[in-house]
């Protein structure tokens, strides 16, 4: 969207400066939710930066982000995931903001968490209904349909329109040279481990390092998230170093997921499509285990395309792994993928602007 917009991202990531956020982008950091509710800070072991009940932490982020408002003057307002924001922060600048509104959604809701409330339901499915202009359901339509799945209102699903995976470019064609630049032979094994953000991924992680033990002749890239609570546990064992790398956060994720014969992941959605832009075979262990919660939903509707195996058992891990790899002995995968939508953020953009046209 750089191309014909003054693009600010707000939020509380706070890996965003360092390289999520792309050359001629602005950005503002909110203090983060982990950081300002004590029983978040808690999770990692740390004080809360400030000593304020919850309604101070929101009252603080609410103020930043209606000065963003009152200072940037913005005539698009794109929201990621929850209408309102995760504390109804945003609820004062929806209303008078005068630009055009659209909700961005990974289409699967977490249906255990609160989504009445949060999501598809109160004040959130008020604002929907009233406030935005466009739902934008970023998942193929084969995999799931956002309009029919929650029985929303008329005037709600009126405005959901699908337009595919939010992904990166296909990352096929860089595979020799991500494995090249990473040391591996290009009929050697390689699994990447991730956990994405790294919150309540520790179990994972710890499994997927004790594979590398088990399994001498695969190359291991474990990426922790850098929201785990695991400390890196200092430098791997000699006969282990060489093939195996444990990483807090990694930049190039993104290329090593489309490079890698397999994925080892939590069934978080950039995780999974970064995996679906390349040719690995996908082990899926999602931390949520509840079948309502978009992790397991999602990779189970997305079998019917993708060589992907779920299992809600960490405990089957090393099973499941030891076929997955014999299968990657054989050659890459032979399914669907191809006829996956991957076109999501070019659609998102030209959506946009046609509006803006429009207006």
């Amino acid at each position: 969207m750089q191309e014909h917009f003054s693009c600010l991202i707000v939020t509380g990531h706070g890996v965003a400066p360092q390289w999520i956020v792309p050359e001629g982008c602005e950005y503002v950091r909110l203090p983060a939710w982990d950081s300002l509710i004590p029983s978040k800070a808690a999770y990692w072991g740390r004080k809360a930066f400030l000593d304020t009940p919850l309604e101070g932490a929101v009252e603080l982020r609410r103020s930043i982000i209606e000065g963003i408002f009152k200072g940037f003057r913005p005539d698009v307002l794109i929201v990621d995931h929850l209408p309102l924001g995760a504390h109804e922060e945003l609820s004062t600048v929806l209303k008078p903001t005068q630009c055009l509104k659209y909700l961005v959604t990974r289409g699967i809701q977490n249906e255990t968490e609160d989504l009445d409330s949060l999501v598809l339901g109160g004040q959130a499915l008020i604002s929907l209904r009233d406030d935005y202009d466009r739902i934008l359901s970023a998942v193929d339509p084969g995999v799931f349909d956002l309009t029919t799945h929650y029985g929303l209102p008329r005037q709600v699903a009126d405005k959901i329109q699908s337009v595919g995976y939010v992904a990166p470019e296909s990352r096929t064609a860089l595979r020799a040279q991500t494995r090249s630049a990473r040391g591996i032979a290009q009929d050697a094994l390689w699994a990447v481990a991730s956990a994405g953000s790294g919150q309540w991924g520790e179990p994972l992680i710890e499994a997927c390092l004790a594979l590398v033990e088990r399994h001498a002749d695969v190359h291991f890239d474990i990426v922790m998230g850098p929201r785990s609570r695991m400390r890196d546990p200092g430098d791997l064992p000699a006969g282990i170093r060489e093939r195996a790398r444990l990483h807090s956060t990694c930049p190039s994720l993104e290329t090593m997921h489309a490079s890698a014969d397999l994925v080892i992941t939590c069934g978080g959605y950039n995780s999974l499509v970064e995996a679906l832009r390349g040719d690995a075979r996908i082990l899926c262990i999602p931390y949520r285990k509840d079948a309502r919660d978009e992790p397991l939903r999602h990779a189970t509707a997305l079998r019917r395309y993708v060589d992907l195996e779920v299992a809600a058992d960490i405990d089957s891990l090393p099973d499941i792994f030891e076929k997955a790899i014999a299968a990657c002995r054989k050659g890459r995968p032979e399914d669907r993928r191809a006829e996956l939508d991957m076109g999501g953020a070019d659609r998102i953009a030209r959506i946009i602007g046609s509006d803006m046209d429009r207006r």
